[in-house]
């Protein structure tokens, strides 16, 4: 990164915030695929053939489909806590960042679920909720 390690550390926050965006937006494409009577599976399968082709889409992706959210790579509660950061960064340059609220919340929630041990993809449980597609 340069002469300013400072940035080595922004570039893992903002590549975590994005990582979150990308476990929110499968959370919400697999929940309403679900809601719709289409398998989730299928349609992950069908969208990283191709168009989101990568190890985040992919391993995270088939995670959040399947609803297995085991092994746990990296804990909820990190995860929440990159957001914070991620958040804090973007404040202190007065950007901001409209998902990363809305991903501190879903957090937040999921922490409060009792969910912080479990892989960051559990978070997926959250809009599920919202959705009335409860686990239980």
């Amino acid at each position: 990164m340069g002469d300013q390690p400072a940035h080595a550390n922004l570039v893992k926050i903002l590549g975590n915030y994005l990582i979150a965006c990308s476990i929110e937006a499968l959370a919400e494409a697999t929940t309403v695929a679900e809601a719709a009577d289409l398998d989730p599976t299928l349609l992950v399968d069908i969208l990283t053939e191709g168009l989101f082709t990568g190890p985040v889409y992919q391993g995270y992706g088939a995670m959040i489909a399947a609803r297995d959210y085991q092994p746990v790579a990296f804990k909820l509660a990190l995860g929440r806590k990159d957001v914070d950061l991620a958040l804090d960064t973007a404040r202190s340059h007065r950007v901001p960042l409209a998902f990363g609220s809305v991903l501190r919340d879903l957090f937040t929630e999921a922490v409060a679920h009792g969910q912080s041990d479990q892989d960051w993809v559990a978070v997926t449980e959250t809009t599920r909720r919202h959705a009335g597609l409860d686990r239980g």
